[in-house]
């Protein structure tokens, strides 16, 4: 790919955005930069990856490239205490990294790179999972940093220069934002509310193993309780900022992490669709994890103003662009057919024209009188999802460490 129009423009601005489609070549984009500038370093889409799983506690972890690096101990802690303020993550500090939220991961991974500070840092989607704070405080962030900026995405998101990544080329980005075309407006079938009561998780604190010289140190970490009512047709929009809980609280519902789960206490089946679809796989063929073959093919065939997803059934879903790997674990957790599914930020990844295939998949779950919860720190998702179907809001409080 020719980065001429990349390389003029970080000339004349300190943010450069890129916008593309899922299956657009963005990521492909961030490894080239990568590969071919020295001085270029690369968060990617996936937090989790820049986490080394080397250390205990986050602060330990943001610390780890300025070790690398010989900074001294002095210098390096006043540093990792600055970016970790400045992302949000301070009252976090001595927890351990791989037991954070999804969002709260995001801006850890970001922390982590953008506190070496380097001539050109590239962020592959970076507000995905944030809550509305989160994102500024990383927006606020990175315009702090000296280094320059280059944002990839399926939408602008901060000022700048921009492009539009066609065909591995980049154009100058003048397309208008479009409404998204909308499933029509639902009617569900009537049928018993489900009354899930009182639900609260927890995690954290787990006993000792045999194989462990020390006891564990995690503290209890307490979602809830709240009280949930799940009609089927609709939605719940259970609301929250990042660490709140709400993953811990759904997992739990799906009787994940130890909990009995909703089918044992109250005899409702329940379906998850995890926050990171990747963790969900467990299969090496789209055909075999879907398993079904109508689900496969609504997925192929023309949906509205949506043309069909060109994929290979026998290819492996990890292969998939992230849009495409999204909707087909939506299309998995819906074609199971339970009565409640649980939709953990099912618009992280999704951009513009998956993002409507997604509403027709929640539309016709709907329709088929499923009852879904669903947790999305993206309002406009939310409303969108309003427009053709009955959506309640629900907020879970704060994280609780008794």
């Amino acid at each position: 790919m020719d980065l001429t129009p990349l390389i003029e423009a970080l000339e004349r601005h300190d943010t450069v955005e890129i916008i593309g489609n899922s299956g657009s070549g963005l990521t492909t984009l961030a490894n080239q930069i990568h590969e071919t500038w020295p001085h270029a370093a690369v968060v990617g889409q996936d937090p989790i990856a820049h986490i080394t799983f080397l250390r205990d506690t986050v602060i330990e972890e943001v610390a780890i490239g300025l070790e690398q690096h010989g900074v001294p101990r002095e210098e390096m802690q006043a540093r990792c205490e600055a970016i970790l303020a400045a992302a949000g993550l301070a009252e976090l500090a001595e927890h351990n990294p791989t037991k954070l939220s999804g969002g709260q991961t995001r801006r850890l991974a970001i922390a982590a790179v953008a506190i070496l500070e380097p001539e050109i840092l590239v962020l592959d989607d970076p507000f995905a999972g944030l809550d509305p704070n989160s994102a500024a405080r990383i927006a606020t962030l990175l315009r702090s940093l000296p280094s320059k900026l280059v944002l990839l995405g399926t939408r602008p998101r901060m000022a700048g220069e921009q492009f539009t990544l066609i065909d591995a080329s980049l154009q100058p980005h003048t397309q208008p934002p479009t409404a998204p075309v909308l499933p029509a407006k639902v009617t569900p079938p009537v049928l018993p509310a489900l009354d899930l009561g009182e639900v609260a998780a927890t995690r954290g604190g787990k006993k000792r193993k045999w194989w462990q010289f020390r006891g564990a140190e995690e503290p209890v970490f307490t979602a809830g309780p709240i009280h949930l009512v799940a009609r089927p047709g609709e939605v719940v929009w259970l609301r929250g900022a990042n660490g709140a809980g709400k993953t811990t609280l759904l997992r739990a519902l799906a009787g994940l992490d130890g909990n009995p789960g909703l089918e044992k206490t109250h005899g409702i089946t329940v379906s998850l669709a995890l926050q990171r679809a990747a963790d969900q796989l467990a299969e090496s063929t789209v055909r075999a994890f879907v398993d079904s073959d109508e689900a496969l093919a609504r997925l192929a065939e023309p949906a509205g103003s949506l043309p069909g997803i060109a994929f290979d059934p026998d290819s492996h879903p990890i292969d998939l662009p992230a849009a495409h790997l999204r909707l087909v674990q939506l299309a998995q957790v819906f074609a199971q057919g339970r009565q409640l599914v649980l939709l953990d930020e099912p618009n992280v990844g999704l951009d513009a024209p998956g993002r409507e295939r997604a509403h027709a998949l929640i539309a016709d779950a709907l329709a088929n009188g499923q009852a879904i919860i669903m947790t999305c720190h993206d309002e406009t998702f939310a409303a969108e999802v309003g427009e053709f179907g009955s959506v309640t809001a629900r907020k879970l409080l704060a994280q609780s460490y008794p």
